[in-house]
């Protein structure tokens, strides 16, 4: 029973039926917690989660469930092959999760709302700052504080950006064009 069950699961995510196989892996785990194929449907539920994420101009709240869930794998699982996958997986949502952050900055700095940019910015900056996002986060921070006439905040910006991401294409940008 335990492997038709598992089996159903595969088949819907085969299938593109990522709620389903979510639903079908979740209730094997429930069925059989100790079965010795718990971390291949553990890693499933993780897998149809990430399948389940929208674009980054989209509401992300599968993307957020599967990096808690993901990061359960990698908790749960410390070792195997899966929880490696699922660390892979919860690192790519949360590249997304950093993308869509800079998305809403620039969306805020093109209608020329620069308070509102700069929360998003910095939103990206300090939960992100770890990613290829960052720099041009600070650019953005640099920017819309010129745009404002803080300058003394835009070249704070612009020296965290030059020290943090000195090879950051944001930074060569910022070097060659002053921004």
């Amino acid at each position: 029973v335990a492997d038709a069950r598992l089996l159903m699961a595969r088949a819907y995510s085969g299938k593109g039926d990522h709620l389903t196989a979510r639903s079908e892996f979740q209730r094997f785990l429930d069925r059989f917690p100790g079965h010795v194929e718990a971390p291949s449907a553990s890693l499933g539920i993780c897998s149809s989660l990430v399948a389940l994420s929208p674009t980054p101009q989209r509401d992300q709240a599968y993307t957020n469930e599967a990096i808690t869930l993901c990061r359960n794998v990698v908790v749960d699982f410390a070792g195997t092959p899966q929880a490696e996958e699922a660390a892979r997986l919860a690192g790519e949502m949360r590249l997304k999760l950093a993308q869509k952050e800079l998305l809403n900055a620039d969306f805020y700095f093109r209608r020329k709302m620069f308070d509102s940019a700069i929360v998003y910015y910095e939103f990206v900056v300090s939960l992100y700052g770890d990613t290829e996002f960052a720099p041009n986060a600070l650019l953005g921070i640099y920017r819309a504080n010129v745009a404002i006439g803080y300058q003394d905040l835009a070249d704070e910006a612009k020296e965290r950006l030059l020290s943090a991401y000195p090879d950051s294409p944001a930074a060569a940008e910022l070097r060659v064009n002053g921004a």
